[in-house]
């Protein structure tokens, strides 16, 4: 155990300082072995010397393990057993380093100064003007660059993130060592101690093998820094430079005729192109007509099948270069006309005429974008069908040899049309970069001397507006929490956002209000919702479209909403008190909206009064009474007050009426002369039904109770029900001869003595 951890800590420290083991010699912690820095750093050499060495070894046991194994090697067949696995992706790893230690000596002992740049250096060393046409491929150049740039800068973000990986694999590998150490020592018997052993080996390759990665991944970020630092000097040495020789640029004649010469020669390839196209088209349509009337003669109607597939695919390639062609010589005509257009501008000295020039590059670059969308959403359609060919074939071109000769045909006629779509698109895209590039140039430019007064003023006076227009009034910084950490952007306002978010709002709200007030009408017209109801609903959207129109309008703008934060605390403090009141009123009003206690049309009673309520606005309700006289209630009052709501939940109220019958006379068919009426009314629900009930022994008569139910509603009034009621029970009872009785009293007198009776004649 001893020689082997000897053997690892050796092979630790021939790794180097990024991947240092997590072992210690006997007696020493690992704490302590890890802080001893090593003697000096090796120089390249003896570095790849030492990885030389290590790949050797890694490679002898590459090839000793299938015999250790007990099996032959065989190339064509995957490695028999983990060991053999971890050692093939040892070899690749020490591979793989030794290529970027060439890459960092590489970078190293390149020269100070890029050899392109002091050629550049040398060729725009003389005097203005410089040739547009050199000036453009310094500009590719410089794109090159910052491409460049951008690709390495997002390397180092994912070697760190590997690296990070990495890490935590490193010290699972490590404590995966450890355990095994523990388990050897513990081990007894010879068969613990041989499997114990080959634990602890595999632990340490394990760990070997991350140490290794590890290494070549901080390798490869200062490779990655190197090249950083030596294309930001390249960058920013080329825009310096671009800088100084923009603004000295001209267009010869000689320079436009050999472009327009060029694109003459695209021009004419491209033709050719398509008459070759066509006449292959033209085969193919004819070799189609005769297989498909000859298809299935021979019996073999499945290979026919398959043939006509495949040559109709073949023709829809074909149509699909036909189109980019054509388009492409749509693009070659457009370039030719805008480096035309170019020349004009460089070579005009009216401000006009620069404008008109400006314009027509704009229009140039806007009839491209509709083009270009649809190109890349057919290539994207390309890409998914030819990576679903390549699927069938088993992965590629490599299996495409094993697959059937039609497939492969149908896979070679996908990539055509993608190839198609990708050198239109690579044809557009140059096409719009260089129209940038011109339109930055002559919309920046200064004007040339010479030129008309009033047009240089006219000029001047829009580059004046359009300095006011985007003149920042203040700023505002918003802070954001992503991913735990505060991210600070700040905001500028200016006049130019202000007056336009103020006109698209005041243009939004008028269009939102005409539509408000359409659908009020047809709400009204054809679905029936009262005048006031709809009223209502209009005044309430108003409200919540104006609320979103304001948040729509300042996002649009990117105005952030913290400016306004300040107004806020203003308002509250400055007029907080004086409007609690209207304050109060009005979330109550919104309580009341969204919880829908109180409606339009309910029925309520609230502080006595009861009536109709016809109208819920923002401060305040209306409530019409049934004696028609209408009340503005605060909202708020519903809210602090019980609030009786007859219609709240169903419009259904019972009623009650109490008809007495002389004693004597037959209650049963006086009960159903009463319950019959109420059948017969028809604003009396026939469910629940009336019933009629044995109420009392009164003093002067049977007592009975009609219960009925009736609707509420806006031409329902419960008093006229209970009236018609009492006119048909009156009329029945008395055409059926039951007596309604009237109070009476018996007085009886108990004297002593005769009462004296005393006859007068009658006058």
């Amino acid at each position: 155990m001893m020689i082997c951890r000897l053997l690892l800590l050796a092979l630790a420290m021939l790794l180097g300082p990024p991947a240092q083991a997590q072992f210690a010699l006997p007696g020493q912690s690992p704490a302590k072995a890890r802080a001893d820095p090593p003697a000096a750093r090796p120089d390249a050499e003896d570095a790849r010397a030492k990885i030389e060495a290590l790949l050797a070894g890694a490679r002898r046991q590459q090839l000793e393990q299938p015999l250790k194994g007990g099996a032959m090697a065989d190339s064509d067949t995957a490695p028999v057993n983990e060991e053999q696995r971890l050692l093939d992706r040892l070899v690749v790893a020490y591979g793989g380093r030794l290529r970027v230690l060439d890459d960092l000596d590489k970078l190293k002992r390149a020269p100070a100064q890029d050899p392109a740049l002091k050629t550049w250096l040398g060729e725009f060393a003389g005097p203005p003007p410089y040739s547009a046409l050199r000036v453009d491929v310094l500009r590719d150049q410089s794109e090159a660059a910052r491409e460049r740039l951008h690709a390495l800068s997002s390397t180092a973000r994912a070697l760190e993130a590997q690296k990070l990986t990495l890490i935590e694999a490193q010290k699972r590998a490590a404590e995966g060592v450890r355990l095994a150490e523990d388990r050897l020592a513990r081990s007894r018997n010879q068969a613990q101690i041989e499997q114990a052993r080959q634990n602890h080996e595999m632990a340490a390759l394990r760990l070997r093998l991350v140490e290794t990665e590890l290494t070549t991944i901080d390798l490869g970020l200062q490779r990655t820094d190197l090249e950083i630092k030596a294309v930001q000097t390249l960058s920013g040495e080329m825009q310096r430079l671009l800088a100084r020789v923009l603004p000295e640029q001209r267009l010869t004649r000689e320079d436009l005729e050999q472009q327009q010469a060029l694109l003459q020669s695209r021009a004419t390839k491209v033709a050719s192109e398509l008459d070759r196209l066509v006449a292959q088209n033209t085969r193919r349509v004819g070799e189609r007509d005769r297989l498909a009337k000859t298809a299935g003669a021979n019996g073999s109607h499945d290979e026919a099948a398959a043939r006509l597939h495949l040559l109709d695919e073949k023709l829809e390639t074909d149509r699909i270069v036909l189109m980019s062609l054509s388009w492409l010589q749509t693009l070659l005509q457009a370039t030719s006309d805008a480096w035309a257009q170019r020349y004009v501008a460089f070579h005009s000295p009216d401000a006009q005429t620069r404008q008109t020039v400006i314009t027509a590059l704009r229009r140039t670059k806007n009839d491209l974008a509709t083009p270009r969308q649809l190109v890349d959403e057919l290539q994207k359609a390309a890409r998914t069908a030819l990576r679903e060919q390549e699927l069938r074939l088993g992965g590629g071109i490599a299996e495409a040899g094993k697959a059937n000769p039609q497939d492969t045909a149908l896979l070679d006629t996908l990539k055509q049309r993608v190839e198609a779509f990708q050198r239109l698109d690579l044809a557009s895209t140059r096409l719009e970069r260089q129209l940038d590039r011109w339109l930055e140039d002559f919309g920046f430019e200064s004007q040339a001397p010479g030129s008309d007064r009033w047009q240089l003023g006219t000029l001047q006076l829009a580059e004046t507006l359009k300095r006011v227009w985007n003149f920042e009034m203040f700023a505002v910084e918003e802070s954001t929490l992503i991913d735990g950490k505060t991210v600070t952007a700040s905001y500028g306002v200016t006049i130019g956002k202000s007056v336009g978010a103020l006109m698209l709002f005041v243009v939004g709200y008028a269009l939102f209000s005409l539509l408000s007030k359409r659908l009020q009408r047809i709400m009204v017209s054809r679905f029936g919702v009262s005048e006031q109801l709809a009223s209502v609903i209009r005044r309430w959207v108003m409200i919540s479209l104006a609320i979103i129109l304001i948040v729509f309008v300042l996002n649009l703008a990117r105005i952030p909403l913290t400016v306004f934060a300040f107004l806020g605390g203003a308002l509250a403090i400055g007029v907080g008190f004086g409007t609690q009141t209207i304050i109060k009123n009005v979330i109550s009003g919104i309580i009341i909206l969204f919880e829908r206690k109180i409606r339009v049309g309910d029925i309520i009673a609230l502080g006595g009064m009861t009536g109709h309520v016809t109208a819920v606005d923002l401060r305040a309700s209306t409530v019409r009474g049934f004696d028609g006289v209408e009340a503005l209630v605060p909202n708020s009052s519903f809210l602090e007050n019980q609030v009786v709501n007859w219609t709240y939940s169903n419009p259904r109220i019972r009623r009650e009426i109490k008809v007495g019958i002389a004693y004597g006379s037959a209650v049963h068919p006086a009960a159903e002369i009463i319950v019959g009426c109420a059948r017969d009314h028809g604003q009396v629900l026939k469910d629940p039904a009336p019933e009629v009930f044995f109420e009392d022994f009164a003093d002067n008569a049977l007592l009975l109770a009609l219960v009925f139910w009736v609707e509420l509603g806006p031409t329902l009034v419960s008093r006229r029900v209970d009236s018609d009621l009492r006119y048909a029970i009156e009329k029945r009872l008395a055409a059926a001869g039951i007596v309604i009785p009237f109070p009476q009293r018996d007085v009886r007198l108990q004297l002593g003595e005769a009462v004296p009776v005393r006859m007068t004649p009658g006058g």
